[in-house]
């Protein structure tokens, strides 16, 4: 059995963090949807939750700070995902306004 590093920790901390964020956008993005009846498609918010914990436990798993090539796209397609989304919701509730 081996230790458990440092980086190995703060990188699940890290993805817990993550994850509380980007509920609280799910649950924002499903409030109005319920309120104002318009498609969020709040449910995929939840894609790059699991792509964010793929990446987190690739990296502690291999044990190094960074240069892991299914890591980073993880992480990549993770962050292109949310990006997409985060203008997605704000186009969606700011429209014509």
């Amino acid at each position: 059995m081996t230790a458990i590093t440092g980086h190995q920790v703060l990188t699940i901390l890290s993805w817990f963090a993550i994850t509380i964020i980007l509920v609280l956008l799910l649950l924002i993005a499903r409030f109005y949807q319920n309120v104002s009846g318009e498609p969020t498609h709040f449910w995929v918010f939840s894609l790059p939750i699991i792509l964010f914990g793929l990446a987190a436990a690739r990296y502690s798993f291999v044990d190094q700070l960074n240069g892991d090539v299914l890591g980073d796209l993880l992480w990549l397609l993770g962050g292109l995902l949310l990006a997409g989304m985060c203008i997605y919701l704000y186009n969606v509730m700011t429209a014509g306004r």
